[in-house]
């Protein structure tokens, strides 16, 4: 079968079987474009339904899938029971958004030669999206400045850092890894160019949270040279990345004051709205009724800061679901940190440990295209851990030339 070939299946691998695959690699490559990337992911999600229902799938469980579904069930009671329900259908289709990540581990679980093939696209994905984002900066010359950042593919700055960090870091682990690899090699330099090139300090500080506990769980002597290397990184830095890096620490800075007050609104709000908070969508509207009166802004889209937010927009039991996620995908990469798979723990720990830090400082968790590589990453790296393959070290073979 021509489809089953291109997509590296074996040739009796039925049709829609082969088309669930190709839908979530599409899925995966247009990741940047959302209205692309939620089609592609419907599509995989009807597909795989589809092939459960057929019997070419099995259904299987797994433990992640109870923080989502908690995480999903209190968004739809927090919209439910606001004052203002402008976002009770936006709550319905975060259902679908949730519902990639059953859909992604089951293909993976049942065809797991597939894993490969995601990867493969992971890493057109990564170079890809670094490579749009340089040749944007190009583009720009003349306007290197916080007000003309490039996005990619991407409708924002901060989303196309969002996809970048986490792409970042699967290429740094890999090549690690193997150094002799040269498409890990070429996507370690072009996603941390680019990343770079974004001025996103939180993205920067997600990185470097990610790389120092990755770190410590594996060369903690290499400690010791983490703080004479990154002062004099940064003393060496060009001007405009040294001024960004310093500017983090003057809260009197515009950007800076703001979040602090977001924060200090996000905390009163809170106290007033504890258990299902105000709503989905509702903290923009609700947030001027708090805010300080020197706060630089008088509406925000959120409070740039996932566990203020899901607290104040969604109630506490929002923030309990996200932080079981966070824990258990981590104690799932405990568990295969030593076994054959244990650069896919590596990965999930770098990121998940990134992310939640970047996230201290712009609710990522609330972007749907960097919620959706959270997912696919999550589902990718624990069919590596759970299940490897009868031979994975050879089977690394698979993917010799690009490094997994």
């Amino acid at each position: 079968m021509f489809l089953a070939r291109r997509l590296g299946l074996p040739e009796e691998t039925p049709q829609p079987v082969a088309l669930a695959v190709l839908f979530f690699v599409g899925q995966l490559f247009c990741q940047g474009w959302v209205a692309s990337s939620e089609c592609f992911a419907f599509l995989t999600m009807a597909m795989v339904g589809y092939c459960l229902y057929r019997g070419l799938f099995k259904p299987s469980f797994h433990i992640l899938y109870v923080p989502l579904a908690m995480y999903g069930a209190v968004s739809t009671l927090s919209a439910l029971f606001a004052e203002r329900r402008i976002h009770s259908f936006g709550e319905i289709a975060l259902w679908g958004k949730i519902l990639l990540f059953p859909a992604a581990l089951i293909l993976l679980r049942n065809v797991p030669i597939s894993r490969y093939t995601a990867m493969k696209m992971f890493f057109v994905f990564g170079i890809f999206t670094a490579g749009y984002g340089l040749v944007q900066y190009i583009a720009l010359y003349g306007h290197h400045d916080l007000e003309h950042r490039i996005t990619g593919q991407s409708a924002h700055v901060m989303t196309l850092s969002g996809l970048l960090l986490p792409a970042s870091l699967v290429f740094l682990v890999l090549w690690i890894h193997n150094l002799r690899s040269i498409v890990p090699m070429i996507g370690v330099v072009m996603t941390h160019l680019a990343l770079l090139l974004t001025y996103t300090r939180s993205a920067w500080l997600g990185w470097v949270v990610g790389v120092a506990v990755l770190l410590i769980l594996k060369w903690p002597k290499a400690l010791a040279w983490v703080v004479p290397v990154a002062i004099l990184a940064i003393s060496l830095a060009p001007l405009p990345f040294f001024s960004r890096v310093i500017s983090s620490f003057d809260i009197k800075q515009s950007s800076n004051l703001d979040r602090i007050r977001m924060a200090e609104a996000g905390v009163e709000i809170i106290k007033d709205y504890p258990l299902l908070g105000v709503g989905p969508a509702n903290v923009k509207e609700v947030y001027p009724l708090y805010r300080k009166h020197d706060a630089p802004r008088f509406r925000i889209p959120h409070l740039h800061n996932n566990v203020i937010q899901l607290w104040a927009e969604r109630g506490v039991l929002a923030l309990v679901a996200y932080l079981f996620l966070q824990f258990l995908f981590l104690r799932e990469c405990a568990r295969g940190w030593g076994g054959p798979s244990a650069r896919f723990a590596e990965i999930g720990v770098a990121v998940t440990v990134a992310m939640a830090a970047a996230g201290m400082f712009e609710f990522n968790f609330g972007d749907t295209e960097v919620f959706w590589i959270l997912l696919d990453i999550f589902a990718i790296v624990i069919a590596f851990i759970e299940r490897p393959l009868p031979n994975e070290r050879e089977a690394g073979s698979v993917l010799a030339e690009t490094g997994p």
